[in-house]
């Protein structure tokens, strides 16, 4: 039911086979089949025989420094990896002829229930959206940015600041081109893109990001790439590494 909604939904995959099994099942029991795969980049993926494949990714991509990262500098060699996958998502869509679709991420699980009642909350989605966060790590009323959204009607609410995840999102043919426009090459972890359309006060009087409530999705089953990713050299930090330096949180 869920995909009836959507033009396409595209899995992003790390190329771990349990987990494209996990998603094929997970998927037919919510009654899903129109949805595609889209392979993403691996840490290990960066490297042959422990030697730097791709100069371009560590200039251009792992080290490149600018002002939307932050202290978040420089990027680990799996938020590369996830950021790959969630923009050739949008590539693939746009090749597809996609208008509206759904990207997650290969290790979620959908609320059955709101999945089976899409009927009941599918009206009421704003019709003038950019994107829409059917997830979020950020919960409702819980912190002093998720308190500063606005209730739009029974199941949406407007967005404000929304880097907590990439878990589940939906996006316009419109929306992937600016952000493919405005992310390649790779700056910004795959959150970091996303929350584009809510994260300054002009992008929210020209963009309208909505978050959907209850969320769809209830929780990932595995454990985050990028919080897993070992050293593959010592010339690139992990974000764990990376954290513990800055001493972000």
């Amino acid at each position: 039911m869920l995909d009836m909604i959507f033009d396409t939904i595209y899995v992003v995959w790390g190329q771990d086979p349990l987990k494209k099994q996990y998603i094929e099942n997970h998927f037919a029991k919510c009654g899903i089949d129109n949805y595609k795969f889209v392979r993403s980049l691996v840490p290990k993926d960066f490297f042959y025989n422990k030697n730097e494949r791709f100069k371009f990714t560590r200039e251009e991509w792992v080290l490149h420094q600018c002002k939307r990262q932050s202290s978040n500098i420089p990027m680990s060699l799996g938020e590369v990896g996830c950021a790959y996958g969630h923009l050739k998502a949008y590539k693939t869509a746009l090749d597809d002829g996609a208008e509206k679709f759904l990207v997650v991420e290969d290790d979620i699980r959908f609320n059955i229930d709101m999945c089976s009642r899409v009927l009941d909350w599918k009206e009421y989605i704003p019709t003038d959206w950019d994107i829409i966060h059917y997830h979020s790590w950020r919960d409702h009323n819980t912190d002093s940015n998720s308190k500063k959204r606005k209730k739009i009607n029974k199941y949406f609410y407007s967005g404000y600041k929304e880097f907590a995840g990439a878990v589940c999102y939906s996006l316009t043919s419109s929306t992937a081109k600016q952000l493919l426009s405005r992310f390649y090459p790779i700056q910004v972890a795959a959150d970091g893109v996303i929350a584009l359309f809510s994260t300054t006060k002009f992008a929210r009087k020209y963009y309208n990001a909505y978050v959907f409530k209850p969320f769809l999705v209830d929780k990932t089953i595995f454990k985050s790439q990028i919080d897993e990713e070992r050293a593959e050299s010592s010339k690139y930090k992990t974000r764990k590494q990376r954290y513990r330096l800055t001493g972000f949180k």
